[in-house]
């Protein structure tokens, strides 16, 4: 009697740790897809970075020409009175 019920015991014990080893397996893989997820928006957030970064050269190259334009529309008018 004490030999099955170490044998049912064994076999809980044995079923336990699969499911523990299966769940801890789980884990591992949700972490691995976090960590991928976290890497892509990092670099996603860089390139934004960069992005931002070229159109704000861009602005400013456009409010030079823009002031160009003003400074010979200024000379153009004076050159007119």
């Amino acid at each position: 009697m004490v030999a099955d019920e170490v044998r049912q015991l064994a076999g809980r014990t044995s079923a336990a740790t699969e499911e523990i080893v299966s769940v801890v397996q789980q884990n591992q893989t949700l972490a691995d897809e976090a960590v991928r997820g976290m890497a892509n928006s990092r670099t996603q957030a860089e390139q934004g970075l960069v992005l931002a970064n070229e159109a704000g050269a861009v602005i400013v190259e456009i409010q030079e020409g823009a002031k160009q334009v003003v400074g010979a529309v200024g000379r153009f008018a004076n050159q007119l009175k």
